[in-house]
């Protein structure tokens, strides 16, 4: 495990990261994954991310400040070009609100969204009306890693084969297109 810091990174790395609520405990569960959130960082100590107020962008200090560890991954053989797709992409969504019908959507790809899925005819309900929104208006907001990963999918280099608008944060270190940069903050 590698430490580092803020002089490490680059434009367009993704950090993935957990947190001690309530709400991290939940989306790890269901998951069943370490990290519960996806944040883009966009250079110069900036990060925007997918969170309950909506798509922000904020210092990288204040995107950690609650995380218990957050870990970088950065795309292989991006070039400098699709960086600044990326960026201008995620810069351009930001104002918008969170996709709260979309990450309960999205929940059913996971592990644990699978099995609710499956035990809970009234989830599934709920999971299949999510998942319709979204696919009608997957830009209209965003929940955290459908921000990120559909940032990358603009600039011609997707992290994974899936769609954005079903993903979760554990998709991303878990794509043979990313590499490991290092911890930013350890438990």
């Amino acid at each position: 495990m590698a430490q580092i810091t803020e002089a490490d990174m680059k434009a367009a790395d993704i950090i993935v990261s957990t947190g001690s609520g309530a709400v991290s405990a939940v989306i790890r569960a269901g998951s069943v994954s370490k990290y519960s959130h996806a944040a883009l960082y966009i250079g110069d100590g900036q990060v925007i991310e997918a969170i309950g107020e909506g798509v922000v962008k904020q210092p990288l200090s204040a995107a950690l400040r609650d995380d218990t560890l957050a870990v970088v991954y950065r795309r292989k053989n991006l070039n400098d070009a699709q960086t600044k797709v990326i960026v201008t992409y995620a810069s351009g969504q930001v104002g918008k609100k969170y996709d709260y019908a979309g990450v309960t959507g999205a929940s059913k790809y996971t592990i644990g969204g699978m099995a609710l899925h499956v035990l809970s005819i009234p989830l599934a309900v709920i999971q299949d009306i999510g998942e319709a929104i979204n696919t009608i208006s997957p830009e209209s907001s965003f929940f955290c890693s459908e921000l990120v990963l559909m940032a990358f999918k603009k600039a011609n280099a997707p992290i994974t084969f899936k769609s954005p608008t079903v993903s979760a944060p554990s998709d991303i270190p878990g794509s043979h297109q990313v590499a490991y940069v290092g911890h930013l903050k350890s438990p």
